[in-house]
């Protein structure tokens, strides 16, 4: 038990002392990583590593999936800002004692976009598009029958029309649950602590005119590009039931967010359970530029298909944007 409660104490204190007074507003690349999966967590205000009801766990926090009580898929589909989109899929196993595994797949699309030049700005009428892709590999274990720790390893990659980068990242989170308030949660997670991304491409290469040359000398080039941080986030949050019985239940979560590239933010959220099947959710999120509330609900077809399935949906203010939708399925076998 001591053992447990080091190896959370040392990530809660890594987190915090990264964390401390440094701007980096600005300065990561491979933002995708940033976007809430899941739309139970997102109706719930982005409130969510402490949960662990499906494989969605795998995005949140990986220290939660072992927790996850039958083997789970989940997919979900977003439509993001300006008619981008974001698809995620993930799935965990258990493997007995040994503990969980978890594979999980995120895909950000732009769709095409024209492009426009200085001396063409309405459109030259050719078209490129952006995609980023992270794939994860994640493995957790109940440490004691209230800790649990887990790491995901991922592979990310961003496209820009024709220059590209990658990296390699690492997530890792653990869950503390208490023996007091209706078995209290308290989790954190330190996510994308990874390697820099350099953009390369054929659409950096470039004819250079060499200055004062008498024949006006051109040679072929290639731009070189700045690394770029991946945006590194560290999470702390708790969780509890305010109410539970066969009837109802009253579930409460609150999250801290800080980054390295923007001032700390705060989710709160809450689910109100109807008899184990209809689901209503809501949220707020606190120091964030546009986006405010989010409301949502949840189906369990269980309890009136006999499907081992939830299907979720959720609702995102994004102020002068048009409001974010998201849908998500759970399956559990």
């Amino acid at each position: 038990m001591k053992s447990s409660f080091l190896i959370f104490a040392v990530l809660v204190l890594t987190g915090l002392a990264w964390a401390q007074n440094v701007d980096y507003a600005g300065t990561s690349a491979a933002n995708f990583l940033k976007i809430g999966i899941n739309a139970r967590t997102m109706a719930m205000g982005e409130a969510g590593i402490t949960m662990s009801e499906d494989a969605s766990a795998m995005f949140w926090n990986p220290g939660a999936i072992s927790r996850i009580s039958r083997n789970s898929i989940n997919l979900s589909t977003i439509n993001w800002l300006v008619d981008t989109r974001v698809t995620y899929a993930a799935a965990t196993l258990h493997a007995g004692a040994l503990g969980t595994f978890g594979l999980d797949f995120d895909y950000f699309s732009s769709g095409d976009i024209e492009e426009t030049t200085l001396t063409e700005q309405d459109g030259t009428g050719r078209f490129f598009n952006a995609s980023d892709y992270q794939i994860g590999l994640g493995f957790a274990r109940n440490m004691t029958d209230r800790f649990s720790f887990g790491i995901k390893a991922k592979y990310i990659h961003e496209r820009l029309s024709n220059v590209d980068a990658s990296s390699f990242a690492f997530d890792l989170g653990a869950v503390f649950i208490t023996s007091f308030l209706n078995d209290l949660r308290i989790a954190a997670t330190l996510t994308n602590f990874g390697t820099k991304m350099k953009f390369s491409g054929r659409d950096l290469a470039v004819i250079y005119s060499v200055p004062g040359s008498p024949t006006g000398k051109e040679i072929p080039a290639n731009l070189e590009t700045l690394e770029w941080e991946i945006p590194l986030l560290f999470r702390f949050g708790l969780s509890d039931y305010l109410l539970k019985n066969d009837d109802f239940t009253l579930l409460g979560a609150f999250d801290i967010l800080d980054s390295r590239d923007h001032e700390t933010r705060f989710n709160a959220g809450a689910e109100l359970g109807i008899y184990q099947t209809l689901y209503v959710r809501g949220g707020y999120k606190f120091n964030y530029d546009e986006t405010s509330f989010s409301l949502g609900a949840g189906f369990n077809l269980q309890r009136v298909l006999k499907w081992n399935a939830q299907l979720d949906y959720s609702y995102l203010d994004f102020g002068r944007f048009d409001p974010v939708n998201q849908f998500t399925l759970a399956l559990a076998f």
